[in-house]
């Protein structure tokens, strides 16, 4: 047995499997380590490498990610699992928290890849983006070599995403304000929603599918917007995994594409260059600056300010000689570090970079640090720069005296004051929680962006999934209550992929009478109240189309009636939620898959067994 299996597996904290892996389950694999920490762009943008490398490959590859953290707040093993559903991760990730993995292999960047065959022998070590075709290339010579010695079973895997219940809103992005309207990247349902600031959800643009599809609200795709900006009934939307600026236009209902390929663009000198032939890089946030004819775009993926101008249909660089670092000054002497948060006023752009954990400003052709010192310097405390720290900010406000910056893994809300160039603890403590209460008490999960409204700040809880309001007046964070018009239920379809699936064989049921149908539950566990639970039985020689159908109200009652069936095949299937009964508890999800066939010696009752 390999000594790097032995490596790879000594951490036990393993995330997407139902225990920790061992090395005899890597034994004879061909073993793609991915090496990341999920505040890394870099990382995020050869996600979708390794989801092609896994849907070419199948079982014959086996990708794990090794998460080795560079923040503080990244060594959560909770915070990976946000951060594993919010980027659609599903191969297993272990914890490296103490950095064990990574040091045993010698690696020295986010992202690295390294390539192990089945005799447990590193092939080769990748390190950066664009290594996309080397490392296919390698992977095919390694499959051949080996051909018929690769051990290909099913590992132990459980999705994270199998375990999560359903929310109104899924890892809320950005927010802006206009004509009344709140509007929120609802970015992991692929969509924007637009809401009264008492939480009544009033539209939605995207048709929660992941794409880019231009068109009407219903049939526009997009993939994980985040920075929005309004003005004259249209929505502007970053479109990051899309590296595309997109356009939605409230009156026609139509959403067009303003900017970008489709393709993750590497230009870092653009100068007037036509939007839609040029390539975009993760853009993460938009202002109007330095009028409202011009958009600047924070290019997270490139390290840059770009500018967006409306009427020429132009793309230029404003700020940003595209290193990752901290330098101040007017371009190309100024770097920035994955800019991730825009805020205009009074003639200035405020901006945080997230990897220097800084706030900086841009005025009159000039960049300059308020708050923050290095890649590396972060942490949680007051003062002035040189003394302050922050971890990792996503999201800036700046007001009329006050800016407010969204302190997102110190999970707090921070008020700099540019009169004295103090940053001061606002709302929030340091710690990652759900709590609503005095500025003092309250608690957030990683909070994207932040927006005052009047004598209010709205607030993007990301990982919470909710909006909060912070009452400037009353000096209280509160949890906005969000309701969505209810839509009529989809009929359920027949699907050979259900999550958490568990098949059976064949039952004789009773033809020509009515079948009960059990859902077991231990003690101390019920059905989730919220979350979409059904049954639907198919006729086999009908399918798609069910006969019945049970929504998540019958299936509460843990007792349902099947009509009478003639003889002939059947199946019944459909996902059901359930959770604990007590305060934290775990949700889970199990699906069936039954077949039935009705004939007259069968069975009148089953029984689905959940745990």
């Amino acid at each position: 047995m390999s000594n790097l299996h032995r490596l790879i597996t000594h951490q036990t904290g393993w995330l997407n499997t139902s225990r920790p892996l061992t090395p005899e389950d890597l034994q004879g694999r061909i073993l793609l380590l991915d090496f990341w920490t999920y505040c890394c762009i870099n990382c995020m943008h050869v996600i979708p490498d390794l989801q092609y490398l896994e849907e070419k490959f199948g079982s014959d590859l086996t990708v794990i990610g090794v998460h080795s953290a560079k923040f503080a707040n990244e060594r959560d093993s909770e915070n990976i699992r946000q951060a594993i559903l919010r980027y659609g991760i599903h191969h297993p990730v272990v914890n490296d928290f103490d950095f064990s993995t990574w040091q045993g292999f010698g690696i020295r960047a986010w992202p690295t890849f390294v390539l192990i065959n089945p005799k447990g022998i590193i092939e080769k070590t990748y390190s950066g983006e664009g290594n996309r075709a080397a490392v296919e290339r390698d992977i095919e010579g390694v499959r051949k070599k080996y051909e018929g010695q690769i051990n290909t079973s099913k590992l132990p895997i459980a999705l994270e995403q199998d375990k999560q219940p359903p929310s109104i809103l899924s890892f809320p992005g950005k927010l802006t304000y206009g004509d009344g309207k709140l509007f929120i990247s609802d970015s992991g349902h692929q969509r924007i929603v637009a809401m009264t600031l008492d939480g009544t959800i009033i539209d939605s643009i995207g048709s929660g599918k992941t794409g880019h599809d231009d068109g009407d609200f219903a049939q526009a795709s997009f993939h994980t917007p985040q920075g929005i900006l309004y003005k004259d009934n249209i929505l502007y939307i970053a479109d990051t995994d899309n590296h595309e600026l997109r356009a939605a236009d409230l009156a026609a209902r139509q959403v067009t594409t303003l900017a970008g390929t489709g393709e993750q663009g590497h230009e870092r000198n653009a100068r007037n260059k036509t939007a839609l032939s040029t390539a975009l890089a993760s853009p993460w946030a938009l202002a109007f600056y330095p009028d409202d004819k011009h958009i600047v775009i924070a290019m997270a993926g490139t390290h840059q300010l770009w500018s967006y101008d409306i009427d020429g249909k132009t793309v230029s660089i404003v700020a940003g000689n595209g290193n990752e670092s901290i330098d101040d000054g007017r371009y190309p002497l100024n770097s920035l570090s994955q800019p991730s948060g825009l805020s205009a006023t009074a003639g200035k752009l405020y901006f945080v970079d997230s990897e220097t954990s800084s706030l900086r400003v841009f005025e009159k052709g000039e960049v300059k640090t308020l708050i923050g010192t290095g890649l590396f310097d972060f942490g949680y405390k007051e003062g002035v720069k040189g003394t302050a720290l922050m971890q990792h900010p996503l999201g800036v406000f700046a007001g009329s005296t006050d800016i407010f910056v969204a302190d997102s893994y110190n999970h707090s809300i921070r008020r700099f004051d540019p009169a004295t160039g103090v940053l001061s603890n606002f709302a929030g403590h340091g710690a990652r929680g759900n709590k609503d209460g005095t500025f003092a008490e309250a608690e957030f999960n990683e909070p994207n962006d932040v927006l005052q409204i009047g004598n209010k700040l709205y607030i993007a809880d990301t990982n919470n999934n909710a909006i909060r309001v912070a009452d400037l007046d009353g000096k209280t964070v509160s949890t906005l209550a969000i309701s969505e018009p209810p839509r009529a239920a989809a009929a359920p379809e027949f699907s050979e992929q259900l999550p958490n699936l568990e098949k059976t064989d064949t039952t004789n049921v009773a033809a020509n009478m009515a079948i009960t149908v059990n859902i077991a539950l231990q003690n101390g566990w019920h059905i989730n109240e919220e979350a979409p639970s059904y049954l639907a039985l198919f006729d086999m020689a009908a399918k798609p189309k069910a006969i019945t159908s049970f929504d998540r109200k019958a299936t509460r009652q843990k007792q349902i009636a099947l009509p009478a069936l003639a003889s002939g095949a059947y199946r019944l299937q459909g996902t059901l939620y359930y959770c604990e009964d007590k305060q934290g508890a775990q949700c889970l999800i199990k699906s069936f898959d039954l077949p039935l066939a009705a004939a007259a010696d069968g069975k009148k009752e089953i029984t689905l067994k959940l745990n």
